[in-house]
């Protein structure tokens, strides 16, 4: 009965050694499956949400650019010639102004006469712009002046406010370059006038204005 419990009591520490070996062995796998994975998951969400932004960003991009290509941009083409460095035929977007027409043409000469222009003005498809020099601005404004001077009630004496350029209105007695300027821009808005008596509707013709240029000028 001695002999029994010894073996027993033996047996015992040979299970327990056993135990304790097995846990030493398992227990770096049991603690490393254990581990906090916060941080991990944490720069996997960053990682997540970084993708999205990009991916948000890209998809933007691509339909602004796919709205860009799909609206078709209306084209105009003016012919610049004259006083510019480069003369020629230009095409633009509809709605271009003029002092970016004369860039495309390579910009002014030296002796180009910027004071006939309006480079704030819109151009129209097939527009000519003729940039003239000082020598030629004063001589056609004597030519004018001359011509008016000496009409005899013809028709080719008479300048036509459907087409002059505002060197050319200016030779007609009254009218300076600001109204000159007022005249194109009010028949590029509305089109070409329809009688001499449609001047009066640009600002600053009234009808004493208008008794003094009417026999100088057609339609």
């Amino acid at each position: 009965m001695k002999r029994k419990r010894n073996n027993g009591t033996g047996n015992l520490r040979v299970y327990a050694a056993a135990g304790i070996f097995a846990l030493a062995l398992f227990m770096p796998v049991l603690l490393c499956g254990c581990k906090d994975t916060s941080d991990e998951d944490a720069l996997l969400l960053s990682f997540d949400e970084e993708t999205h932004v990009q991916m948000s960003c890209t998809e933007k991009e691509e339909t602004m650019q796919d709205v860009g290509q799909s609206e078709e941009t209306e084209q105009v083409y003016v012919y610049v010639c004259g006083a510019v460095n480069c003369p020629g035929v230009y095409q633009a977007q509809a709605g271009v102004r003029l002092f970016e027409l004369i860039e495309m043409a390579g910009g002014f000469m030296p002796e180009a006469d910027r004071s006939h222009l309006n480079l704030a003005r819109t151009v129209a498809d097939g527009e000519q712009i003729v940039v003239l020099t000082r020598e030629e601005i004063a001589q056609g404004m004597t030519a004018v002046s001359e011509n008016s001077a000496a009409r005899t009630g013809a028709d080719n004496g008479l300048v036509n406010i459907n087409t002059a350029s505002v060197s050319e209105l200016t030779g007609v007695s009254g009218i300076g370059e600001s109204r000159a300027q007022a005249i194109i821009d009010y028949r590029e808005k509305n089109g070409a006038f329809k009688s001499v008596e449609e001047i009066k509707k640009v600002d600053g013709i009234k009808d004493g204005l208008f008794a003094k240029i009417k026999d100088y000028i057609t339609v």
